[in-house]
């Protein structure tokens, strides 16, 4: 929790990605028995919103960091337009994610605002990890391209639209890191298309210093993406940025400026991408300085903190 927000509270539910009406009405009257000690709350995501609309504190806000689906079955519409109505503020942290609320819910507009997730600039910056030894650390060979991809393994983040890519890009090396549901599907995927001697899978790291060192561009090939935090991330540790043109993503990313956004679902753009990006390599650094002073501008966390806290003492104010 970033130091401004220390002094709240963060209440952890045993909310399950799918309904489960009995654990689910349970984690509704727990946080009933919770509104005695404290005057506002927050949820986080469609299914903590939910759950907390079916017995809806006083005060509460919520905020949405994806895309919603864009059918929601009957009793999810139920439960989340009964949140629309009784929160105070409805947050969405793109406008792409806001948008695509309000196709479902526009009566709901007036209590709609957009505040973005922050990055860590203090944590996250130019790796200062010497890039030998990094390449070393993942067997890539020194004088290729690099590009680096951190996300959950599941279909919306299109890892397997970065594997058919690279097979049109063979001067391109990856670095795949994240765990999920897909990881057997894409190893062997990787194999088939013919790119597995230029993949590494690395699982889930806890720290990335060594795969920003190593790299030299970030690709967020995403179906679907509220808003992107790992580009911002990646222009926050300087390196040019190469995304679908998918949700928030496209806010995020500036083309020609901080990176390239490309047609979602598309190997053979992506190739494109990546190969005009390679023949562009004298202006990666440019670019990485710029998306970092981007970054600093428009999605720090002390931004963030600033407009959580501007909403939160309004509607405490009621």
């Amino acid at each position: 929790m970033h130091s401004l927000l220390s002094p709240l509270h963060t209440l952890h539910w045993e909310v399950t990605d799918r309904p489960q009406i009995l654990a689910d009405l349970r984690c509704a009257l727990q946080a009933k028995g919770w509104q005695k000690e404290y005057d506002l709350f927050h949820a986080h995501g469609l299914r903590a919103s939910g759950v907390l609309a079916l017995v809806p504190p006083r005060r509460w806000v919520f905020t949405l960091h994806n895309l919603p689906p864009e059918y929601l079955v009957p009793p999810a519409r139920w439960l989340l337009s009964r949140a629309a109505r009784s929160a105070g503020r409805i947050l969405a942290v793109s406008q792409a994610v806001r948008d695509a609320w309000l196709c479902h819910f526009p009566q709901s507009e007036p209590k709609c605002e957009i505040v973005p997730g922050g990055v860590d600039t203090d944590a996250i910056r130019p790796c200062e990890m010497d890039r030998l030894s990094a390449r070393q650390q993942w067997n890539l060979p020194e004088g290729v391209p690099v590009a680096l991809c951190v996300a959950r393994l599941m279909e919306d983040k299109g890892i397997d639209v970065l594997l058919r890519a690279l097979a049109h890009a063979p001067e391109w090396f990856a670095l795949v890191v994240g765990e999920g549901p897909q990881r057997e599907a894409l190893l062997r995927l990787a194999s088939e298309v013919g790119v597995g001697e230029r993949v590494r899978f690395t699982g889930f790291l806890p720290v990335l210093d060594s795969v920003w060192a190593a790299c030299d561009v970030a690709v967020i090939p995403s179906r679907r993406e509220g808003l992107g935090l790992f580009a911002l991330e990646a222009m926050a540790a300087e390196k040019p940025v190469i995304a679908s043109e998918s949700g928030g993503l496209s806010e995020v990313v500036l083309p020609g400026e901080t990176g390239w956004l490309v047609t979602p679902d598309d190997p053979t753009a992506l190739a494109h991408a990546l190969q005009q990006a390679l023949s562009l390599r004298s202006l990666w650094h440019d670019m990485g300085k710029r998306g970092r002073e981007y970054v600093m501008q428009h999605f720090t966390w002390e931004r963030t903190v600033q407009r959580l806290l501007e909403c939160y003492r309004r509607l405490a104010s009621r």
